[in-house]
């Protein structure tokens, strides 16, 4: 029994963020103005490879309003990826390696000064043959991006014992292909940074979009070389993230530097062009599968080579494709027995932008190959995909299981949440439509993908310590203000932790005020990415709650002269079991907590405040779940439509189902972008041809179906027993879209792995079937 249940944690609650953003009161880092406060415009490069031959920046430097206009040699910083052993300067010094790279910092009285000064940088460059293909660019070829540095990232290779003997021995073996396309997470909110210096003190306060106040702010100490103190980071409303805010850009280097060495207030707001050029890519994988499989459908052993394209540079403190391709083939067996694997990952450099965490990161990936195995399996045995799920899925009796990867899974519900996906969809009625359907040259398919997601990592992209950090004080009127070291960017953390807190300390949601981001006032945390926030964050609010609740029950015992174990806190109010109208205000406690000093118990405190910090006792906890998807297929004009979707979600005890359902309808509508229509498109020059909204197409409201979601509870060992669930639903919803076009193009042999799908694509796939 969860001693939760009978307040807030499961309720409903609406979320208290919404009145303010709706109202259009959110304030966000654009949002940061102060009387003489400058802008700053970047000169990127228009080559994906080149040298710099000159520089003249003399025509922008007259223009009036200008303050200053940097090149490398006046920035003076630079980031040692000291995995890679190769230093990057914020600004690029002798050669630019992708499209988009900033190499002049213009920094002007406004904006449009400094767009219109950069405009005057007249650069010279000697363009160089880009590298663009991974296959190629592993054996250096056409050339190496950092001169004297191999192209090759990464290289490993990993087995189980006796995977050839297996391999070999198995009746059945098939080899499939799968590629993800690069993509980008287009947050509604493009990055941001202003830099304020303090006048009164030799410090800087930096407003930034970011998903991990401290760590931001370690970083920037770090670059500029001030100890942490002196810097003061400020994240405000952030409009979404998906893990690329989770990360450290050239950009916010200069322009904390340029506040600090002009005393004047700095700030650079990317546009969306910028974005698309300049914020972390993700995806852009390749997967080549060989698997061997039994005539009865169990899989027996699979071979992995990954290629990874990382970009021109890596991320600092993430490894970019390293971390996706590691993630994709840690999770290659997904919740099935497959007792052999042997993987080979190659991630390289490219003359394309950087590689980063994407909402799911390797894990979208990993699903499309664990999925796209089952439906290769089936189509070679002619059996239904679901018959060999059934056949391969990890049994109830079997956790805690260790998969051929080395993951531990704790307790799941991987046939159940299968069974329910089927229950909702109806898969007998549906097939009896399907044939009716195709008989009348209509074609539709069902898919599935069921799904594990590895969360509340104890570190994660955001740069995270292995812990979380909540610190709670109830004023003399009894109400909460609880700080924490989290930096949310959408998920409802105001919400989720009050209703934490308030179940602990038998108060109302509204009494409790959740504070994040500013790391003045904030105690140290990892920040918000690998759905780490509830699992991690809400059990160092429960811990902090619980200790704050502790104390309030000892000195309730003392006011009302009874036994710790009789007293209750419900309803704002401590009451002694079992003597109705026996008890004390919680707001008369805390007040007698600071301002009653001398009636205190003796040995307490005065005060009602606590720090509490969790740490889980695994290195990650198991979410899982199952997608279906239900889609229609014109094969005339090789349109897709998504008509039905179910999402079964097994996250552990569930704080608030409607936040968890808006995470889950948004993971599927990204999901669906990933499935068939985003792609970011570099051109044979490195020139990336999707830079604005009308070329890289994001789904819209007509793209996105209504969803049925039905939530399953299989508590983790972590306090509350909550698991995270912010990345399963964009993790499973590529590959059941994916194995949906499958199944409604079986009858022209389709099995589909590669994504996005696009109509053009169909209509090859129809085309060749009919020749």
């Amino acid at each position: 029994m969860n001693p939760l249940r009978p307040l807030f944690v499961g309720a409903r609650v609406s979320r208290v963020e919404d009145p303010r953003l709706l109202r259009g009161q959110g304030q966000y880092v654009a949002d940061v103005n102060v009387p003489g406060m400058l802008a700053v415009a970047f000169v990127r490069s228009p080559y994906a490879a080149a040298r710099i031959a000159k520089i003249d920046t003399r025509a922008a430097a007259g223009m009036p309003g200008v303050v200053a206009v940097w090149t490398a040699a006046d920035a003076r910083l630079q980031i040692v990826h000291e995995g890679q052993g190769i230093t990057q300067t914020v600004l690029a010094s002798d050669h630019v390696r992708f499209v988009g790279e900033p190499v002049v910092a213009v920094i002007a009285q406004d904006a449009y000064l400094a767009e219109d000064a950069a405009d005057l940088v007249e650069i010279e460059y000697d363009a160089q043959e880009p590298v663009l293909d991974a296959h190629r660019s592993q054996h250096d070829e056409p050339r190496q991006v950092h001169h004297g540095r191999s192209n090759v990232v990464f290289s490993r290779t990993t087995g189980t014992e006796g995977f050839q003997e297996a391999f070999a021995s198995a009746p059945r073996h098939v080899s499939l292909t799968f590629t993800t396309k690069r993509q980008a997470a287009t947050p509604i909110e493009p990055r941001a940074v202003a830099a304020l210096p303090d006048p009164f003190g030799d410090r800087l306060t930096v407003y930034v979009t970011h998903q991990s106040p401290h760590e931001v702010r370690r970083q920037l100490a770090q670059i500029l070389g001030w100890p942490e103190q002196r810097v003061h980071v400020v994240v405000p409303e952030v409009g979404g993230g998906f893990g690329i805010k989770a990360m450290f850009y050239p950009e916010y280097a200069v322009v904390a530097e340029a506040a600090r060495r002009l005393g004047r207030p700095v700030k650079w707001v990317s546009d969306r062009r910028e974005a698309f050029l300049t914020d972390a890519h993700a995806r852009d994988a390749e997967h080549v599968v060989d698997i061997a499989f039994t005539d009865a459908g169990r899989i027996v052993a699979v071979q992995d080579h990954v290629y990874g394209d990382t970009g021109a540079w890596p991320l600092w403190n993430f490894p970019g494709a390293v971390g996706e391709a590691m993630w994709a083939s840690d999770m290659l067996p997904g919740p099935y027995q497959i007792p052999h694997v042997a993987i080979e990952i190659t991630v390289v450099f490219s003359n394309k932008a950087p590689l980063g965490p994407y909402r799911g990161v390797g894990g979208p990936i990993g699903a499309q190959v664990q999925e796209g195995i089952i439906e290769g399996v089936a189509r070679a045995l002619g059996r239904d995909p679901v018959e060999i799920r059934r056949a391969n899925l990890i049994e109830n009796d079997q956790f805690p299981y260790r998969s051929a990867t080395g993951q531990l899974y704790d307790q799941g519900s991987y046939g159940a949440s299968m069974d329910a996906a089927l229950r909702l969809m109806d898969l007998e009625k549906f097939r009896e439509e399907q044939t009716r359907l195709r008989r009348e040259g209509r074609y539709l398919g069902l898919g599935l993908c069921v799904f594990v997601e590895p969360s509340a990592f104890a570190e994660s992209e955001a740069g995270s310590v292995p812990y979380e950090s909540v610190e709670l004080r109830m004023d003399t009127t009894g109400t909460v203000t609880a700080t924490c070291g989290l930096g949310p960017t959408g998920q409802g953390h105001e919400t989720t932790l009050a209703q934490i807190i308030a179940s602990q300390l038998g108060i109302r949601v509204e009494d409790v005020t959740v504070l994040h981001g500013d790391t003045d006032n904030a105690p140290v945390g990892g920040g918000t990415g690998g759905s780490r926030s509830g699992t991690i964050g809400g059990g160092a609010a429960l811990r902090a709650s619980g200790e704050l609740k502790d104390k309030i029950v000892t000195l309730a015992a003392h006011m009302l002269e009874a036994s710790r174990d009789d007293i209750v806190l419900e309803g704002g109010r401590a009451e002694v079991t079992g003597v109705p109208g026996h008890g004390v205000p919680i707001a008369d406690i805390a007040r007698r907590a600071y301002l009653e000093v001398g009636a205190l118990p003796e040995g307490m405190e005065p005060g009602l405040e606590v720090l509490g910090r969790y740490k889980p006792p695994m290195a990650a906890t198991y979410s899982n779940g199952t997608h279906a998807a239900m889609v229609e297929v014109d094969v005339a004009s090789g349109l897709v439509q998504v008509l039905d979707y179910v999402a079964v979600n097994d996250c552990g005890v569930v704080i608030n189902p409607t936040i968890v359902e808006g995470q889950i309808h948004g993971g599927v509508a990204q999901g669906i972008g990933s499935a068939l229509l985003e792609e970011l498109h570099y051109d044979d020059a490195g020139q990336l041809t999707t830079t604005s909204l009308m070329d890289y197409l994001l789904p819209t409201l007509v793209d996105v179906p209504p969803m049925r979601v039905e939530h399953m509870e299989t508590p983790s060992l972590s306090l509350g027993g909550f698991k995270g669930m912010g990345e399963g639903s964009l993790i499973g919803a590529p590959p059941a879209i994916a194995n949906a076009i499958t199944d409604a193009l079986a009858p022209f042999g389709v099995l589909v792995t590669d994504i996005p799908v696009s109509p053009d694509q169909v209509l090859r796939w129809v085309e060749k079937a009919r020749a």
